[in-house]
């Protein structure tokens, strides 16, 4: 029996707990990220400025001999003292063995480092000791130069807050990212990160650090000298092993006593016995409680902050960067937006863009999934390419606009569109029209007549922008078109039923492989348009094979589809029926090769991929997986796939497994809506996956892939996405959609659907 949340009238407290650790989560988000940033300059003088204090104990340790076993008379100090230093220039007196007297001095503002002999007083070396140089840091590290160590002190509270939030908001999961390096370093070297942020915070309020009050800054001096002789006269002092100055006036000597261990605080007033000296706490700060050894371990703390620091700026960035929603200058007067349905739209917009941009016009170059209706009124001219999807379709990138355009005052709109379609085709260029309608209905303007691509867009654009170049009065010289459609000439190498043919409750697919007399270029997710008959237009099917692989080879998964003819007859469909059924292995095949870049793999080898596919969804997603196998690519890959039964129609299944046991694929979920033990579909499984899917999109800069239909896929991936923002980011209904239209426009969601 499953335990049930507790309800109480209508709030189910569980819900309620979520809502509460998701908010406060977000919160520490918020909270660790403007820290980071607002502070960004006094934290890196602060962790640099440490990192090059923690030299010092290192270099003390290399010049200096080892230390002394045994403490030296006071009196034997003093006459030593006096015959080395007698003007009182010292700053540092540390007995070493064999006899020997490393003393720092002060002269004319330099301070030297030397060695003498004890028993004849003779100088046996110079040191090194870059005193001078850590004396400069220091002032910088505690005072930043200008006596502001009450900015220093709340500096060091702000990044100790920031240094505990951290590891509250992940837990170290290896990803080979940027956010996964950041992230289990952060984990791996938090005790040592921590122990020097607290230690400097408790050095700033004085906690478990010794009582130096007394000390007068502005009262006369005490020599190394005097303050051996007075802690002599005044204390039980047997033995003497270090004496330094201390905040100019005063001077701590160290030995031994009838107590034992014995450290004293010299003024010209009164010599004062300490707890302890410098304390755990100094010691664990400064590195000194090691010697070199310690000095090296706060180096490397030093060392990580600065990557922690470094990796989270870069992740930051990139999501700044991506949440920008689009590419163009600022103050952009000219916005060229797109919506694609297989890629020409959007080839083109660039193309246009880059045009503009070397006209010297400012340009917003973006798909329609970027664009707020309300802005429109705010650029001099917008520029559309709109394709047309199924039965006269909008893509889906120009939708959500579509349903914000109503109720819209657009007086200051003035717009130009190239409409693409295909005249065989009853509902020609509808969608770019339906855009057209309704900006016009909204009060936009149209600067010139609608102009229309049938088949070959490369003519019609031309003509489009040389019409756009006339209203903006710019001369754009000669353009050539943008490199598109390809045509092949393919042989059907290879065909294999995906489905099981036994089982009526699965659809006919298959896989068909195709070859190539000649090397082409190609990658998974580009198009196959292939045309069933003359003057029929091409179907695009994608592309499930990469030419990085093999440039000879072209794999696509194909469903039959069904249509009804005059006679009211079923009939295979066109496109679907000559691949599956006609076409004998051997014959060959005139097609079309158009590159789909929107949605190819990320140019980025390490960024993580989440592959979402129903059914033959999976077709591009093949080649995205086969080019990982192959070494093309290096981050981490999640696919989520969902058919009707596991037994029937789990295509590629045998592959799929096999990658993931091989550690290409590093996560497969599936989901059989029709398994009695299952019943689920894709975006259930990614509701399951919870804040782990939102971790890999943004923490990760991850990319989500979903290919299948608008109404099932496309549907079911954008209202899970949503509810796992609402939930986990504490996103509004509208904020969330919001976020799912950035994401889209910037390519963190990549969505390849047909109606």
């Amino acid at each position: 029996m499953k335990a049930e949340a507790k309800c109480y009238g209508d709030i189910n407290v569980n819900k309620v707990e979520g809502i509460v650790l998701s908010f406060c989560k977000h919160i520490l988000i918020q909270l660790h990220r403007w820290l980071t940033l607002i502070l960004l300059p006094l934290f890196a003088v602060l962790i640099i400025s440490g990192g090059l204090l923690a030299f010092e104990p290192i270099i003390k340790q290399w010049t200096s001999g080892p230390a002394a076993s045994e403490p030296v008379a006071a009196e034997t100090l003093v006459q030593f003292l006096q015959q080395v230093d007698p003007r009182g220039q010292s700053r540092h007196l540390e007995l070493e063995a064999d006899d020997r007297v490393a003393v720092e001095f002060s002269r004319q503002g330099e301070r030297e480092r030397f060695a003498f002999d004890l028993a004849s007083d003779e100088q046996i070396e110079q040191r090194f000791t870059g005193a001078e140089f850590f004396r400069t840091v220091r002032s910088l590290h505690k005072d930043l130069w200008l006596n502001l160590d009450r900015v220093v002190e709340i500096t060091s509270y702000a990044l100790l807050l920031v240094i505990i939030v951290g590891p509250l908001l992940a837990w170290p999961r290896l990803r080979h990212t940027l956010i996964g390096w950041h992230t289990v370093a952060g984990w791996i070297a938090f005790p040592v990160v921590l122990m020097v942020t607290l230690t400097g915070v408790l050095l700033a309020l004085n906690i478990a650090t010794p009582d130096l009050s007394a000390i007068d800054r502005d009262e006369q001096r005490v020599s190394l000298t005097q303050a051996i002789e007075r802690t002599a006269a005044h204390t039980q002092l047997e033995g003497v092993y270090s004496a330094e100055r201390r905040q100019r006036t005063a001077v701590i000597v160290s030995g031994v006593d009838a107590q034992g261990e014995a450290h004293y605080l010299v003024t010209q007033q009164e010599v004062i016995r300490l707890t302890s000296y410098p304390g755990l706490v100094t010691e664990l700060h400064e590195g000194t409680w090691a010697g070199g050894w310690s000095g090296a371990l706060n180096l490397l703390a030093t060392l990580v902050l600065l990557m922690l620091m470094a990796t989270g700026l870069l992740s930051w960035a990139r999501r700044w960067q991506q949440s920008r929603q689009r590419s163009g200058d600022a103050d952009a007067e000219i916005l060229v937006a797109y919506a694609s349905q297989t890629g020409t739209a959007a080839r083109l917009a660039t193309a246009t863009a880059e045009t503009l941009r070397q006209a010297g016009l400012g340009v917003l170059h973006t798909s329609l999934a970027g664009v707020q209706a309300a802005e429109l009124n705010a650029f001099h001219r917008v520029l559309l390419i709109v394709s047309t999807t199924g039965d006269g379709q909008v893509p889906d990138q120009a939708r959500n606009l579509l349903k914000h355009l109503s109720g819209q005052q657009l007086t200051d709109c003035r717009f130009s569109l190239l409409a693409l379609g295909d005249s065989s085709y009853t509902q020609f260029c509808a969608g770019g029209l339906t855009v057209r309608d309704a900006l016009i209905a909204a009060g936009a303007h149209e600067q010139h007549p609608v102009i229309k691509a049938d088949g070959d867009p490369n003519p019609a654009w031309q003509q489009w922008l040389t019409a756009v170049a006339e209203d903006l009065n710019i001369d754009t010289g000669t353009v050539t078109a943008p490199p598109g459609d390809v045509a092949v000439t393919l042989t059907l190498a290879h065909r294999q039923q995906l489905n099981d043919p036994d089982d009526a409750d699965t659809n006919e697919v298959w896989s068909l492989e195709f070859t190539s007399a000649e090397p082409l270029t190609f990658r998974p997710g580009d198009l196959l348009l292939v045309s069933p008959g003359a003057g029929e237009p091409g179907r695009p099917y994608s592309i499930g094979s990469s030419a990085r692989i093999d440039p000879q080879r072209i794999l696509l998964t194909v469903a039959l589809t069904q249509r009804h003819n005059a006679a009211g007859e079923v009939l295979p469909g066109k496109a679907s029926g000559l691949l599956c059924r006609q076409l004998a292995v051997g014959d060959q095949l005139s097609a079309t090769l158009r590159p789909h870049p929107d949605f190819n793999p990320p140019t980025d080898p390490q960024q993580p991929m989440i592959l979402v596919a129903a059914g033959c969804g999976i077709a591009p997603f093949i080649g995205f997986i086969a080019e990982q196998a192959a070494g093309e690519r290096s981050g981490p890959v999640w696919l989520v796939f969902g058919n009707r039964k596991r037994a029937g129609d789990f295509f590629y299944g045998e592959s799929l497994q096999g990658w993931q046991q091989q550690g290409h694929l590093t996560r497969l979920d599936t989901a059989f809506s029709r398994d009695p033990d299952d019943g689920t579909y894709v975006q259930d499984r990614l509701l399951q996956a919870d804040q782990h899917l939102l971790d890999w999109l943004i923490k990760q800069d991850g990319v989500l892939y979903a290919c299948g239909r608008v109404h099932t896929v496309g549907a079911g991936v954008r209202s899970a996405l949503s509810s796992l923002l609402i939930k986990h980011q504490g996103l509004s209904t509208e904020a969330a959609a919001q976020r799912l239209q950035e994401w889209e426009a910037h390519g963190t969601l990549r969505l390849d659907l047909i109606d």
